[in-house]
């Protein structure tokens, strides 16, 4: 069965994908540090995705304290955005689904800093792109255990991770 809920026909399964994903990045704390965040298990997280991309990074952990760091971590995430497994995912998965996870992200993160907010809508536009593609042969076999999806719980965690720069992957972590 088939449902025209997201302005295309879409399988009921991955529209109930999208929806439970879209719940799921209402509900993040943007850029608040979890109470029960670890640096250990964000570091074991990074090393799955980093994997799941078949990136080789160390990790560097930075802080956003003032307004002029949120600039910083938005310059660099956008740097480090650059990549064609974002891109194959997002490609895969144009139309409303890709809008209305864009829509639901930025309005979860109305309250951070702008870019920053902008920034996140846009990294949740390509989780929904993912769940899209996901049953695509190419992306089954290029990406077997998932890929973008990979970096929400470092979300969840309060973190705000950009990417690989330099051989390093940079993520940065709010301070109240």
């Amino acid at each position: 069965m088939t449902t025209d809920k997201y302005g295309q026909e879409l399988p009921k399964e991955i529209e109930e994908r999208l929806d439970a994903y879209i719940e799921r990045i209402k509900a993040i704390k943007w850029f608040k540090p979890s109470k029960d965040f670890r640096r250990e298990d964000a570091e074991r997280q990074i090393s799955v995705a980093l994997k799941a991309f078949g990136v080789k990074a160390s990790v560097e952990w930075r802080s956003l304290k003032t307004v002029s760091d949120w600039g910083a971590a938005w310059d660099a995430a956008r740097d480090a955005a650059r990549g064609a497994a974002w891109d194959a995912a997002r490609d895969a998965a144009r139309g409303a689904a890709w809008d209305a996870a864009w829509d639901a992200a930025r309005d979860a993160a109305r309250d951070a800093a702008w870019d920053a907010a902008w920034g996140a809508a846009r990294d949740a536009a390509w989780g929904a792109a993912e769940i899209l593609a996901s049953d695509l042969k190419d992306f089954k076999e290029k990406y077997p255990n998932g890929a973008f999806l990979l970096l929400i719980p470092l979300w969840e965690s309060g973190l705000f991770p950009c990417g690989v720069i330099d051989g390093k992957f940079v993520v940065y972590q709010p301070t109240e």
